[in-house]
């Protein structure tokens, strides 16, 4: 109803004025450039509005086309970045089904149709990587790290990288930058803490671990013992430096969280010997050695009293093995201070039986070295002693030798 109104009032107006330019037509003359136009000025307004209109006309034409131009460009990128998302899932599909020329043809594709999209940049690094080309791979990687959203993964790629290629200093550089973000991620922390642990810096470990990130990348059990690992070898490093008390505190921290753990007692053991204070130890590796008898323990307990005779130890063995006599650990103990101590028929009675196949191959070979030196030093029988010797080193070569850990999973596992 409005625009009814509007127009009829238009209307009206435009006929008033034409009616109006009729009755009273005036005359208008123009010159210009020696022309000379002489008119009215209802035919000047005429001419007016009809070059309006031809302007009008003219704009409109020009906006379909531009409009029509537009829409063209805009379908057909579109269609680019249609092209480009089907190439870019078609190559990530290639990395899964271990395709690397097609991923990588499809991750070269899809850069060209997405202008460099993060995500092909991403294909492009995991296509290199699956088909082992490092300089690709590492050029993929690096550019990654422009972007804040893509920089963790290019770190991690580099990280990666440098770990294989046995380069720790690269790798824990990599490491360190990702964990110097806000949002830094648990393999940062647990590829740093494998670089410094194989690099034996156990400050830098304990700090590593003890961080927030730190407790989130493992669970409390293993955080735990893994905590007690770094300590017992930051207490032996101690040692080893002849800084005995720093290893004795090391030590006594690891006895605090991981119990009476062998590690923890040995190590606080040793450093407590290395000051002349090795009694007071005695009751921690005797704990310890009930719970569960080894031969740590028991070079441990050995050096606790400096300067004692034979005679004496086998008597001071007594004590540590009183809670398990039975246990192989402390049949080979008693039978080893017997021997010493020159007690034929207890270290003979403590021995037999150990050299049988159901026992460890570990400790038949002990069990055949201690009776190849009971039979030369009782019996003066080296025939006999070096049948002993060579079952010995048979059942050596059957047992497994233990690597050093070189890492916190190795660690967790040892």
């Amino acid at each position: 109803m409005r625009r009814l109104f509007f127009f009829v009032v238009v209307v009206a107006l435009l006929v008033s004025a034409a009616v109006w330019l009729a009755d009273d037509p005036g005359s208008i003359t123009m010159v210009w450039r020696g022309w000379r136009v002489d008119t009215s000025v209802g035919v000047l307004v005429a001419v007016f509005l009809a070059l309006l209109a031809v302007a009008l006309l003219f704009l409109r034409i020009v906006a379909v086309l531009s409009g029509s131009l537009r829409g063209f460009l805009a379908r057909r990128r579109e269609q680019r970045i249609q092209r480009g998302l089907t190439s870019l899932g078609d190559g990530f599909a290639a990395v899964q089904a271990g395709q690397p020329d097609l991923a990588r043809r499809l991750a070269k594709e899809a850069s060209s149709l997405l202008n460099n999209n993060p995500a092909a940049l991403v294909l492009r690094k995991e296509a290199a990587a699956l088909g082992g080309d490092v300089r690709e791979m590492h050029e993929a990687a690096t550019a990654m790290l422009s972007r804040r959203e893509t920089e963790l993964a290019g770190l991690r790629a580099l990280a990666n990288k440098a770990s294989t290629e046995g380069d720790v200093v690269g790798a824990l550089n990599h490491a360190r930058k990702a964990l110097s973000r806000k949002d830094a991620p648990t393999w940062a922390l647990r590829m740093a803490l494998d670089a410094e642990i194989f690099a034996e810096h156990w400050d830098e470990s304990l700090s590593a671990l003890d961080s927030r990130l730190g407790r989130q990348a493992f669970s409390r059990v293993e955080h735990a013992r893994l905590m007690s690992q770094l300590l017992v070898r930051q207490s032996d490093a101690l040692l080893r430096q002849g800084d005995a008390p720093g290893a004795a505190v090391s030590a006594k921290k690891a006895m605090g969280i991981a119990g009476h753990s062998r590690e923890a007692v040995v190590a606080f053991a040793k450093s407590m010997a290395a000051q002349g204070k090795g009694r007071k130890a005695a009751n921690a590796v005797e704990r310890a050695w009930a719970e569960a008898p080894h031969p740590d323990l028991l070079a441990a307990y050995r050096v606790l009293v400096p300067n004692e005779s034979a005679l004496n130890w086998a008597k001071r063995i007594e004590t540590l093995v009183e809670s398990s006599p039975d246990d192989v650990e402390s049949r080979l103990a008693v039978a080893e201070a017997s021997l010493q101590a020159e007690l034929w028929g207890q270290a003979r009675s403590r021995l037999s039986g150990l050299t049988a196949e159901t026992i460890d191959p570990n400790v038949r070979a002990r069990a055949a070295h201690l009776l190849a030196d009971l039979e030369t030093r009782q019996r003066g029988d080296a025939e006999a002693a070096a049948d002993w010797l060579k079952l010995a080193l048979e059942f050596h070569r059957a047992g497994a030798r233990r690597a050093v850990p070189r890492s916190a999973a190795e660690l967790l596992a040892s």
